[in-house]
């Protein structure tokens, strides 16, 4: 599959418009050289796009490529970059110790110490509900239900409380105990209408009820229903009638003011004697004979005509009408319904008042039936005969519902002991509202209290598990060990040097056979770790047999930054070693190497040309600028290590320049100048800085200068061992970089002073413009 994959398109990153790029052409190994900032990290990071699901996709990218990487293959292109380094390999310290984090180690780690992070925040949240816990266990904090409990009970035992009512309507001698259940139930019920006054005057006048009903024997009491009219109005009305008198005689009319005087003897009464043949007058006691009795009638016969006779008669019914009527009120035990009783008696008082006063209104009416009254009634009679006498219906109404409710209470006192119960509930409520619903509040916030501390409880032990579980997976993770410290072994030719032993969910480093601390471990042995571990996960999980069976696509950018001299050629030849393994294990698997140093570029051309057959003569590379790649050749090497020294001079002391840069421009500038005298002198570096003739090419004024500069340098460089000298690595140990950047300035102006058309073959005119502006410099060097 990854023979046909050649071409891929990018746009983000560098690379602003869609760019396409030819990555690999027959050849299955491609070698890029660039400078920082041409766009490698870029590509690294769009083959990574290629492989990821769409919805995890980095937005800012957009990546297409001529043969799309199907799902069972992405997990066959591994991608070696600095953020594999950062991401896979991780050194921290332990004690005194180094410990080494690679691949899962890191991920698992990540995860510990984000769920013990998460621990720490439930544990927190755990702690402060357990001190909650303890507010709602102590009774003298007002959020606890034990704090409004028993506020709650001493009320109901405060004397004639619930706990009394409730002893007495059962009989006991104790008051009756305050449980969770009583006050639940008062909890659940309803709060009722009414003052508390009247309920409690219901309940102790229920409960008497209920003490005196025992063994008690129905009452039997009724009364007739009160026949008074409802008002005086008709009374009134009858009383305000006019009467026409007739003519009377003088012995007529003394007879009438007789009577008027002694109203005993009514005319009626007087014609009630007639009547009944009387032999004598009951005023005087004289004998009456028939002549007198003639006499007397028709007296009374032209005193009373018909009219007069009706209206007599009307009287006396009124009379009769509202006379007041002897009712026997019930008679209760003991005091029982005595409120009812008196408020009767009361009532019928004030009515028999009120009839008083009526009868004798009426009583004087009939005196003098002829003297007419208009208003016979003040109106405070009126307004008091009709409420008397509602007042008078209530109390018999009031008094007749007493004598049920004794009669119900004596035969079914079972029923009036739960009503008892259930008025003190419904009293104790009332009460004791405001307590009972802080109290179930507080029940509730008590209850949520324990449900929230239980549940975080568990998620803190589900949290501990799932820390101890990723742990021991983290002891358990299978990173190849072996294998690594034999590549290792490989890259450094010496089981000591580097090397990592098992540790608890890690592993700890050695170096020269003793434990180190992380600040003296360098950048280059961190990578060489990640390199190395690339491989091990590259081959994980496979047989020895059949590790390079698999086709693979390998993309690998800067394989060698940031290492030491000594460690590029032992991580090359790591390189070289499973380059060419893979390479033969499947003619499908595809390698792809970025890189920035020119020297690492030329080290990759010949592994390649070693690992690819038919390859062996081919010095080209393809070279990545201004977002083109284009093919370069090996054989223009002077050209690049030329281009390297200036733009390392071109640089200043603050610019960031890559530790490879940094650690091999003594290798670079001794390789540019060997060149440089072969190719112009058929002579060495160390010779050619010497002769007389080259020397006086030199301004007169400058010749001291670089004649004693450039046997400093080739004295400096030849007092080492040979690789030394090649690396020139003194000049990394010995110069700082102000000295550096002088010796690369220094160089270039001394090839410019020699051979300016020489130099201007290779640089364009703005590069030799700033060369000669390094004279202003150099000015302060010759003194």
């Amino acid at each position: 599959m990854f023979e046909d994959f050649k071409k891929i398109t990018i746009t983000g990153g560098c690379f602003i418009s869609a760019t396409e790029f030819e990555l690999f052409k027959k050849d299955a190994m491609s070698v890029i050289y660039g400078r920082n900032g041409s766009g490698k990290t870029t590509i690294a990071h769009s083959i990574a796009e290629l492989i990821k699901p769409d919805e995890e996709r980095n937005p800012d990218y957009t990546v297409t490529s001529d043969v799309a990487i199907p799902e069972d293959k992405r997990h066959s292109v591994f991608i070696f970059d600095e953020d594999f380094v950062r991401n896979q390999v991780r050194v921290e310290q332990d004690g005194i110790n180094t410990i080494v984090m690679l691949g899962e180690q890191i991920e698992l780690d990540e995860l510990i110490t984000k769920k013990k992070d998460l621990l720490t925040k439930k544990e927190d949240e755990y702690r402060k509900l357990k001190e909650e816990r303890e507010d709602y266990d102590n009774a003298e904090k007002i959020i606890s239900p034990l704090y409004f409990f028993n506020q709650i009970k001493d009320a109901l035992r405060a004397d004639d409380g619930w706990a009394d009512i409730d002893r007495d309507v059962k009989g006991n001698t104790l008051k009756s105990r305050i449980t969770d259940d009583v006050v639940n139930t008062l909890i659940e019920l309803e709060e009722p209408a009414g003052s508390y006054e009247q309920l409690r005057e219901r309940v102790m006048t229920d409960l008497k009820l209920y003490l005196k009903s025992e063994n008690a024997q129905e009452l039997v009491w009724s009364y007739n229903p009160v026949t008074l009219p409802e008002s005086l109005d008709g009374l009134a009305s009858l009383l305000a009638k006019p009467l026409v008198a007739p003519p009377l005689s003088e012995r007529e009319l003394q007879l009438v003011t007789l009577l008027s005087k002694h109203p005993e003897h009514s005319t009626q009464g007087t014609r009630q004697l007639l009547n009944e043949h009387w032999p004598f007058c009951p005023l005087c006691l004289r004998e009456i004979n028939d002549e007198d009795r003639s006499n007397i009638t028709k007296t009374l016969t032209d005193i009373l005509n018909k009219e007069a006779d009706d209206y007599e008669g009307a009287l006396r019914a009124a009379l009769s009408i509202f006379s007041p009527e002897e009712i026997e009120l019930p008679r209760f035990a003991d005091g029982l319904n005595e409120k009812e009783l008196n408020a009767a008696h009361h009532a019928h008082d004030a009515l028999i008042r009120i009839l008083s006063s009526v009868r004798e209104t009426i009583e004087k009416r009939r005196k003098n039936i002829y003297e007419v009254e208009n208003n016979p009634f003040e109106k405070s009679i009126l307004e008091g005969y009709q409420k008397s006498l509602v007042v008078w219906k209530q109390s018999l109404e009031a008094l007749e519902k007493c004598v049920e409710r004794f009669n119900e209470t004596v035969n079914k006192r079972k029923q009036l002991f739960n009503q008892v119960r259930e008025e003190n509930n419904l009293l104790a409520k009332k009460q004791l509202s405001a307590l009972l619903h802080s109290y179930s509040q507080a029940v509730e916030n008590s209850k949520k209290n324990i449900n929230d501390l239980n549940n975080k409880g568990e998620e803190c032990d589900i949290v501990r598990r799932e820390i101890k579980s990723l742990q021991q997976k983290k002891e358990n993770t299978d990173i190849a060990l072996e294998y690594i410290n034999k590549e290792l072994q490989y890259v450094y030719y010496s089981k000591r040097k580097v090397r990592l032993e098992p540790g608890d969910g890690c592993y700890k480093l050695i170096i020269r056979g003793r434990h180190v601390a992380p600040p003296k471990i360098s950048v280059g042995e961190r990578n060489v770790l990640g390199l190395c571990y690339f491989f091990a996960k590259l081959f994980g999980g496979k047989t020895e047999s059949n590790k390079y069976a698999d086709e693979y696509l390998l993309v690998i950018d800067d394989p060698v930054s940031s290492f030491d001299y000594g460690n590029r050629i032992g991580v090359m030849s790591l390189l070289r070693f499973q380059f060419g393994n893979i390479l033969k294990g499947n003619v499908s698997s595809r390698i792809l190497v970025m890189s920035h140093d020119l020297h690492t570029v030329f080290d990759l051309v010949k592994i390649r040309n070693e690992v690819v057959p038919g390859k062996s003569s081919d010095k080209s590379f393809m070279e990545l600028s201004n977002s083109t790649l284009y093919v370069n050749h090996v054989r223009n090497e002077y050209k690049k290590l030329l281009q390297y020294v200036y733009d390392y001079a071109s640089s200043t002391d603050t610019d960031v320049v890559d530790e490879t840069q940094e650690m091999g421009i003594g290798n670079v500038m001794r390789r540019m100048m060997e060149a440089f005298s072969s190719f112009c002198y058929n002579d060495t570096f160390e010779k050619v800085v010497r002769r007389e003739d080259i020397l006086d090419i030199l301004p007169r004024e400058k010749k001291n200068y670089y004649a004693n500069f450039m046997c400093r340098l080739t004295l400096n460089t030849e007092s080492h061992m040979e690789e030394r000298i090649y690396s020139l690595d003194s000049l990394t140990n010995y110069f700082t970089k102000e000295e550096k950047l002088q010796t690369a300035k220094s160089v270039l102006l001394f090839l410019y002073y020699v051979n300016r058309p020489h130099l201007a073959a290779y640089l364009d005119a703005g590069q030799l413009k700033t060369i000669e502006g390094w004279m202003t410099e150099e000015a302060a060097w010759l003194i």
